[in-house]
């Protein structure tokens, strides 16, 4: 049921305040937002005055394509005019008497997204976009979530697009002519979960620390789909660094949703281990934290797809992944992320090949540390 509408947000409200009558001209150029607010609510939402996010809004609840109007998120420009607009939207859907008002209305800057800075709208902007609207679908889900992808830059625009396609959420636009929303015909993203899946620890770590040192993973990079996928960067001494482009997020995103639904097909395919859970062998080192370790081993062992802990892991305190690393023989390095020493374990998994083993280190980590 979809009850939440992000929408990308551009400066047309604000050009058309410039440009209005006297009366609404004299408040604009004050800055009083409520104001201004006030008398928008004045107006029909679908008069042109009120600008593409608004008038669009209106289409989108007319059309019915909201089964509820509960939560409502601007994306605006990291610019002044950004800001002024979505201060003034958010004013306008909280009001009470705005028969189209949400529940809840939220702004949120999108650093980087600036047309005055190519390298910052590229390496931050897009990516940012990517990143707010990938917070929505894993804290709700994409069924809950609709995208408004009108106001904004022309590549924010069809970039949005493209995000709403690839994690399957439907993404509306209204042309300047048109009288209502249309939704955007699909655009092909390219998927390889098999690749994702050989590759899920760089991704996770690419993921966490954002930027890598690029001689860290150097064997990994000399696939070609990689090159597609991430930026590089030279910092100031000379170290070589890495970060998944806006569409290696996209791509990382979207094959993070497709495993979650493929999960129990992929998983099925993988061999079990028959043994008495009470009969796999745990062997630990004598140090610290030991007991702690024991009885999540014995918590670990009753999973199918574990064989026995080979050991115990030197510590961690600096991991945030709790899968550390993974290796073609079906081995799994598991941290306890939740422990202050990072304690963790040295898993022997039914992995027969590394996105075996990977698939089955989410599964674990989901079972096991969420």
């Amino acid at each position: 049921m979809r009850s939440t509408l992000i929408c990308t947000v551009g400066t047309s409200l604000l050009n058309n305040l410039k440009y209005a009558e006297d009366a609404i001209k004299q408040v604009f150029e004050a800055q009083n937002w409520n104001q201004l607010a006030l008398l928008l609510l004045d107006r029909k939402n679908s008069d042109r005055l009120c600008g593409a996010e608004i008038n669009s809004i209106t289409s989108i609840c007319g059309q019915g394509l909201l089964a509820q109007r509960i939560r409502l998120i601007f994306l605006v420009s990291d610019t002044e005019d950004g800001k002024k607009t979505g201060e003034l939207l958010k004013l306008y859907y909280n009001n009470t008497n705005n028969p189209l008002r949400f529940e809840f209305v939220e702004v949120r800057k999108l650093e980087g997204l600036r047309d005055d800075n190519v390298k910052a709208f590229k390496q931050q902007g897009l990516k940012n976009l990517v990143r707010e609207i990938s917070k929505e679908v894993r804290n709700f889900s994409p069924e809950a979530i609709a995208i408004n992808a009108t106001g904004g830059y022309k590549a924010q625009i069809s970039f949005a697009g493209m995000v709403g396609q690839a994690l399957e959420i439907p993404v509306y636009y209204l042309f300047e002519k048109f009288s209502e929303v249309i939704e955007l015909p699909p655009q092909p993203v390219a998927l390889d979960l098999a690749f994702w899946l050989n590759n899920y620890v760089l991704f996770e770590q690419l993921e966490s620390s954002q930027i890598i040192d690029k001689s860290q993973v150097e064997h990994s990079l000399q696939n070609e789909y990689f090159q597609s996928i991430i930026d590089e960067e030279e910092m100031s001494d000379g170290i070589a660094v890495i970060s998944l482009s806006a569409m290696g997020m996209l791509f990382d995103e979207r094959c993070r949703l497709q495993f979650a639904k493929q999960e129990t097909a992929i998983l099925s395919l993988i061999p079990k281990d028959k043994t008495d859970p009470e009969r796999k062998p745990i062997s630990l080192r004598d140090d610290h934290g030991q007991d702690i370790l024991e009885a999540f081993a014995k918590k670990m062992r009753r999973s199918a797809y574990v064989k026995k802990i080979i050991n115990s892991l030197p510590f961690n305190p600096a991991q945030t992944n709790p899968i550390r690393r993974t290796y073609p023989n079906g081995i799994v390095e598991f941290v306890l992320t939740w422990t202050d020493s990072g304690l963790g374990l040295c898993i022997q998994t039914t992995g027969r090949n590394l996105a075996e083993t990977n698939s089955i280190a989410l599964h674990l980590r989901k079972e096991f540390a969420s």
